[in-house]
């Protein structure tokens, strides 16, 4: 059995929700030329960013303020590119449509 040291419950961790927007974010730009999945994992990188933030904000101990910064503009710059790629795909099918 494994006894845990007290003074280790004062040592720094990462915030949960820090690394995960990254991942997202990181997604989102790679795949924002597929039509709706790079919004949707934008919105998802931003809103784990949020929740780091949140996270960061309620416990002094964590970090990872840096890792929340790069999921938030990762998954505002995978929000914007997925959006654009979706209506250039819809104007490109709706241009595509033979009109009799």
């Amino acid at each position: 059995m494994q006894k845990t040291d007290p003074s280790l419950a004062s040592e720094r961790g990462l915030a949960p929700s820090a690394t995960p927007s990254v991942v997202y974010g990181v997604l989102a730009v790679t795949l924002a030329g597929v039509p709706v999945v790079g919004f949707v994992l934008g919105w998802l990188a931003f809103f784990r960013s949020q929740q780091a933030l949140i996270q960061l904000k309620t416990d002094s101990r964590l970090e990872g303020l840096g890792l929340r910064r790069a999921g938030a503009i990762l998954g505002i710059a995978g929000l914007i590119l997925g959006a654009t790629s979706t209506v250039i795909w819809i104007v490109v099918l709706i241009a595509s449509v033979p009109w009799s």
